[in-house]
């Protein structure tokens, strides 16, 4: 008697990972691009045609990670659950070429551990043995073909990993300074603070230009994935043909520049530089400008975003100076830039918020790595 095994229909389904405290951006990026997401823990559940894994690697700019859905069933014991994965249809994913790596997550199951999985996809698809991927989180990831297996009580999900190395991983910023941002967190934060590119933009502390730099391809339309190769183009499904008019299409949409003034300032000359190399690659002219956070004024052309990611004391003598610093930064706010919208985001700090004074400031919680923060935003009183 054959074992049902739930496939995934024709059209795509995916679940599209984020940051924690980004899922509302998320879900806000996947509506305007005219998608219907749903939201849900940890990201965003897609369906449509084939393909849409492609665009939403290359089009999406708060997601960590695509996965492509490819079935789900319900396994008790070890003999059920090797006969259900080998019903399974990986032929758009697979071609046996190389043995898949597996990733398996459980939940309240009834079959033992990890170790069950990965012996019974080896038998179920004839391997001498299955190599462990681990857990993939936002650093994970690379060439070929990963399968995820989350496991819910008796309810087994298997997923193609799409993504390969983490979508962060945009491919302009090859150099950091301190206390750097994730680019999928700096878009996340940017459109939270609702930044359209359509606004000026300014980072009093702009380090390595992380939110110079995603605020201009916001701006200029510019998909973030065009710089970066992605696990599907080793599918057997994949056409590079396709995949090229794919990326012909979001680059012509793309404008030459943003369509506002973006300017980025720091004290620190290096960091400067930096931030110099990291837009030229990614295609993008900046105004950046050595300037002391305690003097500064807004550019004229104003109002628009100010964002920040002050520093957060994780070096060796830095936790004394943070209050009189983040008494600094917030004073430049309120003054230097009166009828200004401002995102910053810090540690979730009591003494720190306090410090900053932004009262009236709405509070949200993120997450950067893996270091809980929150977000602030605020409107900066009248000019």
């Amino acid at each position: 008697m054959a074992l049902p095994v739930t496939r995934a229909p024709t059209d795509e389904q995916l679940f599209v990972s984020t940051l924690p405290g980004l899922e509302p951006a998320l879900e806000a990026e996947a509506s305007a691009l005219g998608w219907r997401p749903r939201l849900v823990e940890g990201g965003v559940e897609l369906e449509g045609p084939p393909g849409l894994h492609q665009d939403a690697n290359l089009r999406l700019r708060c997601a960590s990670r695509v996965l492509l859905r490819l079935g789900s069933f319900r396994a008790g014991d070890s003999d059920t659950l090797a006969d259900r994965l080998k019903a399974l249809d990986l032929s758009r994913v697979w071609s046996k070429a190389s043995a898949p790596r597996l990733s398996v997550s459980m939940h309240r199951s009834p079959v033992p551990g990890p170790d069950v999985v990965f012996d019974a996809a080896a038998y179920a698809w004839d391997l001498p043995s299955v190599e462990e991927a681990g857990p993939l989180d936002d650093d994970g990831g690379g060439p070929g073909l990963t399968l995820l297996v989350r496991v819910d009580r008796d309810v087994f999900t298997v997923s193609a990993d799409t993504t390969g190395e983490a979508l962060h991983r945009r491919g302009y910023r090859q150099e950091v300074s301190r206390a750097p941002l994730r680019e999928t967190l700096a878009a996340g934060i940017l459109r939270l603070a609702g930044y359209t590119g359509q606004e000026p933009l300014v980072d009093p502390m702009c380090g390595s230009g992380t939110f110079l730099v995603e605020g201009a391809w916001m701006s200029m339309r510019r998909a973030p994935g065009v710089l970066r190769a992605f696990a599907f183009e080793s599918f057997p499904s994949f056409s590079a043909e396709d995949w090229a008019r794919r990326k012909a299409r979001v680059e012509a949409e793309a404008l030459a520049s943003p369509s506002a003034a973006i300017h980025g300032y720091d004290l620190n000359a290096g960091s400067l530089g930096t931030a110099r190399r990291n837009a030229r690659r990614a295609g993008v002219t900046l105004a950046l400008e050595r300037q002391d956070l305690r003097t500064l004024k807004a550019p004229v052309g104003g109002p628009g975003l100010v964002v920040a990611n002050p520093p957060y004391g994780k070096r060796v003598g830095e936790a004394e100076d943070l209050p009189e610093l983040y008494r600094a930064l917030g004073h430049t706010l309120r003054t230097g830039f009166a009828g200004w919208r401002g995102a910053v985001i810090l540690p979730d700090d009591a003494g720190l918020v306090k410090a900053l004074g932004l009262t009236g400031a709405r509070s949200l919680p993120v997450r950067n790595g893996g270091l809980r923060c929150r977000l602030l935003l605020a409107d900066l009183g009248s000019r």
